[in-house]
């Protein structure tokens, strides 16, 4: 985590600067005086601000600087002499627990952690999102599914994968009272359920529309049968980020045509792009300026691969003359997704758009 310590005391500047020397990738601010215009810059860069000093002081600061769970940055308080470690906001998705334990190893003091499924020893819903790499689709819907897990509710968990299914029961089915694990709906469905966890990939699954990423709006259908909704109360999607997509295009390719081409694969092929783990390509294509502001623009990580690594990948869609004589290998998007992936079984075979190509593999679950 990229860290920002905060101190305007005298004891305080004292403690944060013996403090300082022990943490990696922090930044150290103690002047009184640029206290409030500093903290709120560092609300923007950094992933976690300690502040040691008054917890008041820290909550009248900070307030008029949160947005929400997904954005705001951990905050851990802490006194002048290390005795306690408040986690103050962001305590699972920021990290400001874990962090508040650590700082408080370091010290020697005392974490203090006010959330209640932590309080009673109970897994959140952010934690099994994180530990089993899944993409929370909507964020206020997690504290109706902690509060499901906190107060003994009905909780039942789909997933088509039957291995993921089972790895998240045997983390979850002995911490949480109340839980149950099926395949479908249909079997989920049998038992009246205070709150349903629906992890897939599927686009159409999410239960309200579901904005693009570019701003566009779509109307999504929940997999429920029609009149079997109310016996649902609150429903949560999660994303599993498994999927790869391969990427090819010509020369001088621009932004446009490679974000057009791939979301028309998505909504084609009804993949949430939030179960989008990264892109791939060939090495040749690390210097084409669309495919890599595409890349930025949507925070995704591009795996590039030579020639010879992708040469003995697959070819489900058959070997193109036209592609070796430009780059080396007979096809691209469809090995360097399956390269990426780690599997030999296509998910989406190449669709051709324009001057952009596009492919698809789903990486297999491993914990």
């Amino acid at each position: 985590m990229k860290l920002a310590i905060f101190a305007i005391t005298k004891n305080g500047i004292k403690f944060a600067r013996t403090f300082f020397r022990k943490i990696d990738k922090a930044a150290l601010f103690t002047n009184p005086v640029d206290f409030k215009q500093d903290a709120k810059l560092a609300f923007k860069k950094y992933d976690g601000l300690i502040f040691i000093m008054a917890a008041g002081i820290v909550v009248r600061t900070i307030a008029p600087l949160l947005k929400n769970k997904a954005e705001d940055p951990a905050v851990v308080v802490m006194d002048e002499k290390g005795r306690y470690v408040i986690s103050l906001l962001s305590g699972h998705l920021g990290g400001a627990n874990n962090l508040a334990r650590e700082i408080a190893k370091m010290v020697g003091g005392q974490s203090v952690i006010t959330t209640a499924t932590d309080v009673n020893s109970l897994p959140c819903i952010e934690d099994i999102a994180e530990k089993f790499n899944l993409a929370i689709e909507d964020f206020k819907k997690i504290k109706m599914v902690n509060s499901a897990i906190v107060n003994g509710k009905a909780i039942a968990f789909i997933d088509e994968d039957v291995k993921r299914l089972q790895a998240i029961r045997e983390f979850a089915d002995s911490r949480i009272k109340g839980v149950r694990f099926h395949k479908s709906a249909a079997q989920a469905l049998k038992n009246k359920i205070d709150a349903l966890v629906v992890i897939t990939n599927k686009w159409q699954a999410a239960p309200s529309p579901s904005p693009l990423p570019r701003g566009e709006g779509r109307q999504n259908k929940f997999p429920l049968p029609y009149g079997e909704r109310d016996r649902v109360r609150g429903w949560m999607i999660l994303r599993p980020r498994d999927i790869v997509i391969g990427i090819g295009c010509d020369r001088g390719v621009k932004l446009k045509e490679v974000e057009d081409s791939y979301f028309s694969v998505l909504e084609k092929w009804d993949v949430s792009p939030l179960s989008v783990r990264n892109v791939a390509s060939i090495d040749v294509k690390k210097d084409e300026k669309g495919l890599l502001r595409f890349a930025r623009k949507y925070n995704l990580k591009i795996d590039f691969y030579s020639k010879d690594e992708l040469t003995d990948m697959p070819l489900p869609s058959g070997f193109s003359s036209f592609v070796m004589g430009k780059v080396g290998v007979g096809g691209v998007c469809e090995p360097a997704a399956l390269k990426s992936a780690g599997t030999k079984k296509i998910w989406i075979r190449k669709q051709k758009i324009g001057r952009v190509t596009i492919a698809a593999a789903k990486a297999p679950f491993v914990l």
